[in-house]
């Protein structure tokens, strides 16, 4: 994890190392979304990522919130405790959003200018991060990363075929397609490269 701050009036956050071939615009959709807050819950910054939970009932523009009370009571006694010092200076705190699905925080203390990074682990966001590198990296055109997702979701080609409008054995070849651009030979396997798919640095 690589951290840029600037004191000048807000702070700034990068969460991964640079990157020359990662497009900006799609920053939100490729990262975890990340929030840095000061003690008080005052929201000094928040990715695009983070941006998009507002509507899950996370984060604001100027303050940190979350609907999930027993989170938020359980967030600012750690802030406290990180304040006088009797606290570990990371925490992983579960959180369940307005819409009900259940994701995690990690929390960390960043001491020396007293603020508190708060990365958002959603394992339903992460897959659908991986599709999309995974569509980018491997050439996938629409409808095959359509037919992703579908796999993924452990759909059979039937199925598939059926939710996409297109006839069965169209659907097999789009399969047959995906395992040849990933490199895989069965769904099962198919789901795991997803699943485990992390991007080269170039």
């Amino acid at each position: 994890m690589s951290l840029h701050v600037s004191i000048a009036a807000r702070t700034s956050y990068s969460p991964f190392h640079a990157r020359a071939h990662v497009d900006p615009d799609a920053f939100g959709r490729t990262s975890r979304p990340v929030f840095v807050i000061d003690a008080e819950l005052n929201q000094r910054f928040g990715n695009c990522g983070a941006a998009a939970l507002t509507r899950d009932g996370l984060g604001g523009i100027d303050r940190f919130t979350a609907s999930d009370k027993d989170f938020m009571a359980r967030l600012q006694l750690w802030l406290k405790r990180c304040r006088t010092g009797s606290a570990a200076g990371e925490m992983r705190l579960p959180l369940v959003l307005r819409n009900g699905r259940q994701i995690a925080i990690d929390a960390v203390h960043l001491t020396s200018i007293e603020l508190f990074v708060l990365t958002v682990d959603d394992p339903e966001s992460a897959m659908d991060r991986n599709i999309a590198r995974v569509s980018e990296a491997c050439g996938l055109t629409p409808t095959e990363e359509r037919m992703l997702v579908l796999m993924v979701e452990g759909l059979d080609t039937i199925i598939a075929a059926k939710r996409l409008g297109i006839a069965p054995t169209t659907a097999r070849t789009h399969l047959q397609r995906l395992f040849a651009k990933t490199g895989t030979a069965r769904q099962s396997e198919l789901v795991r490269f997803v699943a485990t798919y992390v991007e080269e640095l170039r």
